[in-house]
């Protein structure tokens, strides 16, 4: 994953995309104990590592047994991430499915679930610790929360 955060960093700071409006990341990753909250907090904080505009606020739903979780955030410059995160069983290959749209172009990314696929191994999320409690109340109230930037 990191690999792919630090590419998209470069076509965004080479301008090849313009400015980001919108993006749509999925994730699925294989795990029998994840913790949905933390996982939807590190693809927050990568989010917004991307977007032009601090987060405004964020709206997050989980399932029941916390199996999968969608966040969307609002940016103060009117941007808008729609995120999720699966759990799904160990003995599957995850996947991550990202389009990243700028007003001058598109970013596609899709980790093909095929015999010769590019990338191996386990799809490892981290940071956003200090958006954990965050996404926790927004899980719980399911109303969206302000963000502070």
């Amino acid at each position: 994953m990191q690999s792919l955060q630090q590419s998209v960093k470069s076509v965004i700071e080479h301008g090849r995309i313009g400015s980001p409006v919108f993006l749509r990341l999925m994730v699925q990753r294989p795990s029998a104990d994840e913790n949905i909250v933390q996982a939807t907090a590190a693809l927050v904080a990568l989010a917004n590592t991307w977007m032009p505009s601090p987060p405004e606020q964020i709206y997050v739903q989980a399932s029941a047994d916390t199996i999968q979780s969608t966040a969307m955030i609002q940016y103060t410059g009117g941007q808008t991430a729609n995120l999720s995160v699966n759990r799904i069983s160990p003995d599957r290959e995850g996947s991550v499915d990202l389009i990243l749209i700028g007003n001058k172009g598109v970013i596609y990314h899709d980790t093909p679930l095929a015999r010769h696929r590019l990338m191996t191994g386990q799809i490892e999320l981290c940071g956003g610790d200090d958006l954990a409690d965050l996404i926790d109340k927004a899980i719980k109230t399911r109303k969206p929360v302000r963000m502070e930037p």
